[in-house]
């Protein structure tokens, strides 16, 4: 039986880079081991600790002297870099995501994924884009209920879905529509013409109606109390004021028309209310949760003894996402201990999103930068042209275009059936494959390109591998100079799952190149004596 109880004891190597994996981008040996001491308990309370990783460039993405380039409380105030054009200042935004998600030590980036995985927008309007993607930060650990709120009054929601132009004489249904089929309840089964069972079409009308009179306008503009974004206004003359009844979905509620700009929000914080209340609701942010963090598939085991609870907890404590994930991520079903069916792992079952993978292998590589953080165009480097290759060639090559996904479904790697694997196909395999050789040289595979990391691995091997010294005799080698000694832990750091049988032996021949283990650690001693590593 699938279980919510607390895992006991600490996790251990394995256990461990399976947490990190699955809840931060930033997964390093050092991390690795270090959790590996803590227990499920302890391991997830500091990654869940919204003040456990302070941003590491607070006012969003810098030009080459400091100065932000994006402003909070302005749309229209963009300095920036001389003759700094819209694709580049583009590129500067999803770069400023980019080190924020890499260098977060708690989960925070892999949340506000999660919250871009469910609220969709593709990302067009240069400044609205990045007061978007601020605005995902800034409510990471807030509450799902307060952000269906407040991001439909965003800029660059209210554009993207034409709530902008819902007007009470000729009314915009498609936010509303998206609400109910993709952001909140979800479609149910067709029970009758236009009958969802969680909803029907006539609800989407009276939801449209809720909604009419949000003005995004950048010259007249509200400021959210809670982040300090800009945000959307009410426009009276444009809502419709009359009482909106929904269907039996919704127990024939009916929410009450307002007049004044200053209460058009109450009434749609009603509807948001009455959407919320419903359990089809939580328990859709909980399959979510589970598809994005957990499992492709979710059994009918883990329907009943996870999804459920788990959305029960959700929906009797304020849509309080955070504390779920804790009891989800602390449980021996996410450790995959409550069962001994090999055709269902947990562990190791998931297949990287392209973002996931770029980072990912940044720090388990523990890459260095190849640019001088002292220089002063520095910050003009990262920004502009260091990602520009990262963010345009390596991402959008293999399947998930920095912008956002292509349409408002989302992600297919992240939305779709099948989900994971819809990441992994034949137009993107050959770019996957190539991130190792790109990382090695600092250029990106079969080109002259620029690529602004570049990793030493015998540096890395030194440091992580051969910790105990050696390197002992031939016929007792110590560290490095094992060479299963050697595949094991590069292995165990770079995969959670360390293969075995004939995937080992694979990794061994590669090492070994048909040699013995005694050639390996006399070059792996003459290279600790000589310092020479064309033989290594």
């Amino acid at each position: 039986m699938a279980s919510l109880n607390t895992r006991s004891g600490a996790l251990g190597k394995r256990l461990a880079h399976h947490l990190l994996s699955r809840t931060t981008y930033n997964i390093t040996p050092t991390r690795i081991d270090y959790f590996a001491t803590r227990t499920a308990t302890q391991a997830v309370n500091e990654l869940f600790d919204p003040n456990g990783s302070p941003p590491l460039y607070p006012d969003g993405p810098l030009d080459a002297t400091g100065v932000k380039i994006f402003s909070d409380s302005d749309y229209k105030h963009e300095p920036g870099f001389s003759g700094y054009n819209g694709g580049n200042r583009r590129r500067a935004m999803e770069s400023w995501r980019t080190y924020e998600a890499m260098g977060a030590t708690n989960a925070k980036w892999k949340i506000i994924h999660y919250f871009n995985s469910i609220f969709s927008v593709f990302n067009q309007g240069l400044i609205y884009g990045h007061h978007y993607w601020r605005f995902l930060e800034k409510m990471a650990f807030g509450d799902l209920k307060s952000f269906a709120l407040k991001i439909t009054y965003n800029h660059e929601m209210l554009r993207y879905l034409n709530n902008n132009v819902n007007r009470k004489n000729s009314p915009n249904e498609n936010y509303a529509r998206e609400f109910l089929e993709l952001f909140t309840i979800l479609k149910g089964p067709q029970i009758a013409t236009g009958n969802y069972t969680t909803y029907t079409e006539a609800d989407i009308s009276q939801a449209a109606r809720v909604l009419t009179g949000i003005i995004s306008n950048t010259n007249v503009q509200g400021v959210d109390p809670d982040t300090g974004i800009l945000m959307g206004y009410n426009l009276a003359s444009q809502h419709d004021t009359g009482n909106k009844t929904f269907s039996s979905a919704f127990q024939n509620r009916t929410i009450i028309g307002r007049s004044t700009a200053a209460t058009i929000t109450d009434e749609i914080a009603d509807f948001v209310d009455m959407v919320f209340d419903q359990l089809a609701t939580a328990k859709s942010y909980v399959r979510k949760m589970y598809t994005f963090f957990v499992s492709d598939e979710i059994s009918t085991e883990a329907e009943n003894d996870i999804i459920t609870p788990l959305a029960t907890q959700l929906l009797n404590n304020g849509y309080d996402h955070v504390a779920v994930m804790k009891t989800l991520f602390k449980s021996v079903h996410f450790y995959d201990e409550d069962d001994t069916n090999s055709n269902d792992e947990i562990i190791g079952g998931k297949i990287k999103s392209p973002l996931e993978l770029l980072l990912t292998t940044k720090n388990q590589l523990e890459a260095t930068h190849l640019r001088d953080p002292n220089n002063g165009s520095y910050y003009d480097q990262i920004f502009r042209i260091d990602w520009a290759y990262l963010c345009s060639l390596h991402l959008t090559v293999t399947g998930k275009d920095t912008r956002g996904p292509v349409t408002v479904e989302g992600f297919p790697g992240w939305n779709d059936g099948g989900v994971s694997r819809n990441w992994f196909s034949t137009n993107y395999v050959y770019y996957r494959f190539t991130y190792g050789v790109s990382f090695r040289r600092g250029r990106v595979r079969n080109t002259g390109t620029f690529f602004p990391y570049r990793a030493d691995m015998l540096a890395w091997v030194e440091r992580n591998i051969d910790v105990s010294g050696g390197p002992g005799t031939p016929q007792s080698p110590i560290g490095a100079a094992d060479s299963n000694v050697l595949i094991n832990g590069m292995l165990g750091y770079l995969l959670v799952e360390v293969p075995v049988g004939d995937r080992l032996c694979y990794f061994q021949k590669q090492l070994l190149g048909g040699l013995s283990t005694i050639n390996w650690f006399t070059a792996w001693s003459d290279y600790l004596t000589t310092g020479v590593d064309t033989e290594v």
